[in-house]
């Protein structure tokens, strides 16, 4: 039977991995953005494959009791809170489930239990990172995000879940451009200046990031006409891209005003995060995340640590106030100097950082004789190589604490773990990115017999 462009009226049964609903039409599975589980919903199929396919919500006939209104004004237009019109609580269990059944279908852990379920208070406007594009339109500039799998810009009125000062410097930068005469930059003419209007927040600091093809004309008078409005902008980068990738950033800076960075802290240590560095972009469920990390590290104070892929070295100075060392590794140069600095800046002196990738740097330093008790992993969303994950197994630490914003990589590599005689024993869910499909996890894992 052909199911593309047939419509049907189908219960919703479940969600997907991406928080779109599934249902099913004979044994022939559908995959429906923005329906959710128990909605009665009539769909277009507009995709088909071999034994599933791809519809178009056209219709809710009968509303889940799962649903809720979505607060933004182009919700479902837009390619990134795809659950905002799920409850909170159900977004919760949906997070929690989407862990648990990853450690159980591909980790093989068929016993895994999650332990507890952290959610953020508050659920919106607490993303700390933002990165508009920008398109030119009839009334000039304005910063807006992707529609989905496209490059297609759709302008909300606001972001529901950016913090709200990067919504109004957001704004304050598009009138300001309008007023000076810059375009935006387009992708189909190759013509225009501006590309992306990006902001870094902390609690008390934010630099503000332009991205463009060239020097952007009447800059210098940018810094005090935003400052007037946000004294708490720190820095202005012009960040020049004149590349057709996908890469937000090209290589060249030119710093405007102030500085590249912004001072945070995260319970009792502060950090200097440059704009690149990756940097937790929920602040309300950082600090009991990593809390936890160094709860289940459960150090003494004569361990060695190793910190994978430590970003500015965010977890590994937690780290450091319970072991007797610390050794952090990230591949990009300005994380590692940040992180150097952060641990001057907190007077720790019993943390090293390098700069290259894990795979090949952790290795080696094995080879060399650094032998870690605990290992603290904070990989990509590809999670780790295989390499590395046996060369840390054959150092043999008693602990490896895996933290991850992708449950399906930590899933897998928890499995190679396993293999090498790893047991899981606990799972803690937390939602750093509300409203979407996305999640974050930590494990411990302990080396003993089974």
């Amino acid at each position: 039977m052909m199911y593309k462009n047939t419509e049907h009226i189908v219960p919703v049964i479940a969600f997907g991995s991406d928080g779109e609903g599934i249902c099913k039409i004979d044994s022939f599975t559908v995959f429906v953005p923005n329906a959710v589980k128990g909605d009665l919903a009539r769909i277009l199929i507009i995709k088909e494959k071999k034994s599933y396919g791809y519809g178009k919500l056209l219709e809710i006939i009968e509303p889940s009791p799962l649903r809720t209104a979505p607060v933004c004004d182009i919700f479902g237009k837009c390619g990134g809170c795809s659950m905002q019109g799920v409850s909170y609580d159900a977004q919760l269990e949906y997070k929690s489930n989407k862990v648990l059944e990853a450690l159980r279908r591909i980790g093989g852990f068929r016993d895994a239990q999650i332990s507890s379920v952290t959610g953020s208070n508050p659920c919106s406007h607490y993303r700390n990172k933002a990165q508009f594009p920008v398109v030119q339109t009839e009334d000039g500039i304005k910063a807006g995000f992707y529609a989905p799998h496209s490059h297609r810009v759709v302008v909300p009125e606001e972001c529901a879940l950016q913090d709200k000062r990067i919504n109004e410097i957001v704004s304050f930068v598009c009138n300001w451009a309008n007023e000076a005469g810059i375009s935006a930059y387009d992708e189909q003419s190759k013509k225009g200046l501006l590309r992306r209007i990006c902001v870094r927040c902390g609690k008390d600091e934010a630099t503000v990031i332009l991205v463009a093809t060239k020097r952007i004309p009447y800059i210098e008078t940018l810094p005090k006409k935003l400052t007037a409005k946000f004294p708490f902008v720190k820095g202005i980068v012009i960040n020049i891209n004149k590349d057709e990738t996908n890469n937000i950033y090209g290589e060249k800076d030119i710093c405007v005003f102030g500085e590249p960075y912004i001072i945070d802290s995260i319970g009792d240590i502060k950090y200097k995060v440059h704009y690149k560095s990756f940097y937790q972009v929920n602040p309300h469920t950082t600090l009991p995340l990593y809390e936890k990390a160094l709860d289940l590290a459960g150090l003494r104070g004569n361990e060695t640590v190793y910190d994978l892929y430590c970003g500015t070295g965010s977890i590994s100075l937690f780290l450091a106030k319970r072991a007797k060392e610390v050794i952090g590794i990230e591949i990009i140069l300005d994380a590692v100097e940040n992180a150097k600095e952060n641990a001057r800046l907190n007077n720790i002196e019993n943390a090293q950082f390098y700069c290259g990738k894990a795979e090949e740097v952790a290795p080696k330093l094995i080879k060399e004789g650094k032998i870690a008790d605990t290992v603290v992993l904070d990989p990509p969303r590809k999670g780790c190589e295989e390499f590395l994950l046996s060369s840390i197994a054959d150092m043999s630490p008693s602990k490896i604490v895996y933290v991850s914003c992708d449950c399906a990589t930590m899933a897998r590599d928890a499995k190679t773990l396993a293999e090498r005689g790893y047991v899981l024993k606990e799972v803690y869910v937390f939602d750093q990115f509300p409203h979407t499909s996305h999640v974050e996890s930590v494990i411990l894992l302990s080396k003993e017999c089974r």
